[in-house]
């Protein structure tokens, strides 16, 4: 009973007054005439900074593991991940391995069953620290460099929450914007950024892939979480570092990211099969389709005999195209065994293979464009919030 009435004092006064203070001195500063455009964009800077040191450092690289980095990015994570007050690394990553392992469940840090206050900001307010289990972060238990975070996290996370942007500021004059506008304010804002995640892409949006779970994708909130947004995707498939799957899916941390391999600053980027995110997708959909016979919705009963037809074609693709890209991986390996005295049968194996992929992909694709157009004509108006995810 003691623990169910607990307040966790430290989060839920520096939540609520670190918020007050950066608003009413926002407010002031501008008043006087003292609002600097030099500390917005500083401001800026640290959001982007500290957004991305969460969201492809804390999530996707420390939380999923789903690439590596050099320990100069790793660094910079650590650094201003801790500028934005969400707590160490291995704080934030044994709750969120804990969401991911039990979402929706009363062992869910922040359960969105119980309400989307409580998944945004109130399970910080009532979180126990001493009943953490950091048995689920062994392998971060070993990293010297997240411990040594760990240790020194309050002295750290004051400096670059505060006294950092403060001293920046200070070059043209304006420390006193740079404590409360490039400092709180900016924390404020970058916080719930972060807990819209677990409130808004938990309550709005599309489950594209499963509805195991309330985690949904949401184009909207991927526009200031630098990507997190599509939500349902990533519950899905945890150990992509994407988010955003499609090109032109806002996901500035999956950018990020290749571009740190690109610079060869990250390595081992680890992505779902193609096959998969397809196949779950098509049976999402072959979900609803069910679900809408079971309520006796008019449907068109052409297009949804189409689809049949066309749900085992693509699945045949799907098959296909699996085989295909193995075999080009497997030839690609072996390229050493070949080029020692078979270099032209392996120009021809290769050219082979690559063609037949590419057929096969260019079929996939019209297949998924045919299978969107008729599941549109099938469900509307049943339900005419859907979606293409091809």
């Amino acid at each position: 009973m003691k623990s169910k009435h607990y307040i966790n004092w430290v989060n839920t006064l520096f939540l609520i007054f670190i918020p007050i203070i950066a608003i009413v001195g926002t407010v002031v500063l501008y008043s006087l005439g003292l609002f600097s455009w030099q500390t917005v964009c500083l401001a800026i800077f640290l959001t982007v900074m500290g957004g991305l040191s969460i969201t492809a450092g804390y999530h996707r690289l420390f939380s999923h593991k789903t690439y590596k980095a050099n320990g100069f990015v790793r660094l910079l994570f650590i650094l201003f991940g801790a500028g934005t007050f969400e707590g160490p690394v291995l704080e934030w990553c044994t709750d969120h391995r804990d969401h991911h392992r039990y979402t929706d469940t009363p062992k869910d840090p922040y359960n969105f069953q119980q309400g989307f206050w409580y998944a945004h900001i109130g399970w910080l307010l009532t979180l126990d620290p001493k009943k953490r289990n950091f048995s689920n972060v062994d392998d971060l238990n070993r990293d010297r460099m997240v411990q040594l975070q760990h240790r020194f996290y309050l002295p750290l996370s004051i400096f670059m929450g505060f006294a950092f942007p403060m001293l920046l500021a200070s070059l043209w004059g304006d420390a006193w914007g740079g404590l409360i506008i490039a400092g709180a304010l900016r924390i404020t804002i970058s916080q719930h950024m972060t807990f819209c995640i677990n409130s808004v892409c938990h309550a709005f949006g599309k489950q594209t892939y499963s509805d195991r779970n309330s985690a949904r994708d949401n184009w909207f909130t991927a526009l200031f979480t630098f990507g997190e947004g599509y939500h349902n995707f990533h519950h899905k498939f945890p150990l992509d570092y994407r988010n955003g799957i499609r090109v032109y899916d806002f996901d500035p941390t999956k950018w990020l990211i290749q571009a740190l391999a690109s610079m060869r600053f990250a390595t081992d980027l680890k992505r779902v099969a193609v096959h998969r995110i397809i196949q779950n997708r098509l049976d999402m959909d072959q979900k609803r389709l069910s679900t809408i016979d079971t309520v006796s919705i008019s449907i068109n009963e052409k297009a949804k005999a189409e689809l049949q037809s066309l749900y085992q074609y693509i699945s045949q693709l799907l098959l296909q195209r699996d085989k295909l890209e193995t075999a080009y991986k497997n030839l690609k390996t072996s390229k050493l065994d070949y080029m020692q005295g078979q270099a032209k049968e392996y120009r021809r194996l290769t050219r082979m293979h690559y063609q037949e992929l590419k057929v096969v992909t260019s079929n996939l694709k019209y297949s998924m464009k045919m299978w969107t157009q008729l599941m549109k004509q099938t469900l509307l108006p049943a339900d005419s919030n859907y979606e293409s995810q091809s």
